[in-house]
């Protein structure tokens, strides 16, 4: 596997090479109509370092199934630390189809991929032109093209064209699309546009959109048709625990309405907020809904009622709520401690993590996932019954729930540990855990340790166990996150952490 770099504030399109030490200058120096990357034909990697790129892009290259290529916003640093380049920007990967500030590009979407496969892209903030190419602003995808991966992306739409992603398949055949952890932002049009077409028998386009946050726009994820002859439309769009807000029709399959689909798209675990039309269908066969929070003027139209969805639940989930308190701000959208959001349940296979990358599910004293894109995290109170010996208090975690701490660290070599217990009701199948989190910034990877002891009986837990981190040796003085995680077997059952001890 070959590994580019490009660097907007340290790099040349001139006299750099494309490694971490000497990159690129422009993602479309390395990836563009004339690419300087030669593909390995093992896979490939682009590392974009943290800075804006005020650029659009038309993929030069031509990845495939044995050697795709991934374009990574290396927001972290840990893509140029593993390249040799000692101290590499951190931040924001800022991807902008506007020549500065004021004037956006009208040529193209930010990136066109027209006939190319095989790439996923990764970690970029995307401000998407006013580009006349297709009407897409960011991701502008045609041809023949398939199996793209969209995950922990930014994408904010223009005003002038409606879609931010367009994505234009060929009628019978699969795209492969997978977006997942990703935030769309728009005033008016569409964020996710999938263009199927007529087609001689009914087929799977196997689009899986998950984990995602939406705001505003005249719809969310649209499927419509585009072209194509015959008496049969695509299927396999699944929407998956994705969350709404104030979006005209947050999920629409417009198929012509004489057509059925044997198969329909699926929509499961969504919080819609403050919709027009919540679903909509060309007929009943085209959408089947269940485990969804609808808040909506006409929640559905010729949608059938999924069993375990409902239409009215109060809109309780945080708006930064904690500039009222003092206390650390939350998420937008992550649900409120007390609501129907948290534990509402998901249909089929629910994702292990949220768009937040913690685990799903977490924090409501339950073992259901919340509707939506986001879990209640950080949810940890103060316990003064089972805390260490000569401690005041301890924290206690209960159900599947789980704590940040972070803990300062000097350059030299040092060892952490905590101490943990719980009851029976939380159960040995899955035991607690402290996880120290990565910050490749000041050389720290990450660790995991899970207990190894037997739990209580029942309300009472076991003897508090030490887990014990192997010796880090930070770079430079800093921070690093503990993790503190109940993993219980049921909504009652409790871990309790204590006597953080740095050596």
């Amino acid at each position: 596997m070959a590994k580019y770099y490009v660097s907007a504030n340290r790099g040349s399109d001139s006299t750099g090479v494309g490694t971490a030490a000497n990159p690129w200058k422009t993602i479309g120096k390395a990836i563009g109509p004339t690419p300087a990357i030669t593909l390995s034909g093992t896979g490939d990697v682009l590392y974009i370092e943290p800075g804006i790129y005020r650029e659009v892009v038309t993929l030069g290259l031509a990845p495939t199934s044995a050697g795709p290529l991934s374009i990574i916003g290396d927001g972290d640093g840990a893509g140029y630390l593993a390249g040799g380049y000692g101290t590499p920007a951190t931040g924001t990967v800022d991807w902008r189809g506007w020549t500065n500030d004021t004037t956006p590009i009208t040529t193209s979407a930010c990136l066109v991929i027209s006939g190319k496969s095989f790439v996923t892209l990764q970690g970029v903030k995307m401000l998407g032109s006013h580009g006349s190419s297709g009407g897409a602003s960011c991701l502008d995808l045609n041809g023949a093209w398939s199996d793209l991966t969209l995950l922990d992306c930014i994408f904010l739409g223009s005003i002038l064209k409606p879609y931010i992603i367009y994505a234009v398949g060929t009628p019978g055949a699969a795209m492969n699309l997978t977006v997942k952890r990703c935030d769309f932002l728009t005033g008016q049009g569409y964020c996710i546009d999938v263009r199927a077409g007529l087609y001689s028998a009914e087929y799977n386009v196997n689009v899986l959109v998950q984990n995602c946050r939406f705001l505003g726009g005249t719809g969310g994820v649209r499927v419509a048709n585009a072209s194509g002859t015959g008496s049969y439309f695509a299927t396999g769009v699944t929407v998956q625990s994705c969350s709404f807000f104030l979006t005209n029709t947050p999920i629409s399959v417009t198929a012509p309405a004489g057509v059925n689909l044997a198969a329909p798209c699926v929509i499961s675990g969504c919080y819609i907020h403050q919709a027009v039309t919540g679903l909509s269908g060309g007929n009943t066969t085209h959408i089947a809904e269940d485990y969804n929070i609808i808040y909506a003027t006409t929640p559905r139209t010729l949608v059938n009622v999924g069993p375990n969805s409902i239409t009215n639940a109060a809109p309780a989930f945080d708006l930064n709520d904690g500039r009222l308190s003092g206390v650390p701000l939350r998420p937008f959208g992550e649900p409120s401690a007390v609501g129907a959001i948290g534990g509402f349940g998901s249909s089929g296979t629910v994702p292990a993590i949220d768009l937040w990358n913690r685990a799903r599910p977490e924090g409501f004293g339950a073992i259901k996932a919340a509707a939506g894109a986001l879990e209640r995290h950080d949810t940890g109170a103060k316990d003064v019954t089972h805390q260490d010996a000569g401690s005041p208090a301890c924290l206690a975690l209960v159900g599947p729930s789980s704590q940040e701490r972070p803990i300062l660290v000097n350059p030299q070599s040092t060892t952490l540990s905590i101490k943990v217990r719980w009851d029976g009701n939380h159960g040995d199948a899955a035991k607690p855990q402290a996880i120290l989190l990565s910050n490749p910034e000041i050389g720290v990877a990450a660790q995991t340790i899970t207990a190894a002891s037997t739990g209580g009986v029942g309300a009472t837990p076991n003897g508090y166990e030490t887990l014990t981190f192997a010796p880090i040796t930070p770079t430079a003085a800093g921070v690093v996150m503990l993790r503190m995680a109940s993993r219980a077997a049921a909504g009652n059952g409790a871990a309790y952490f204590d006597t953080i001890t740095l050596s």
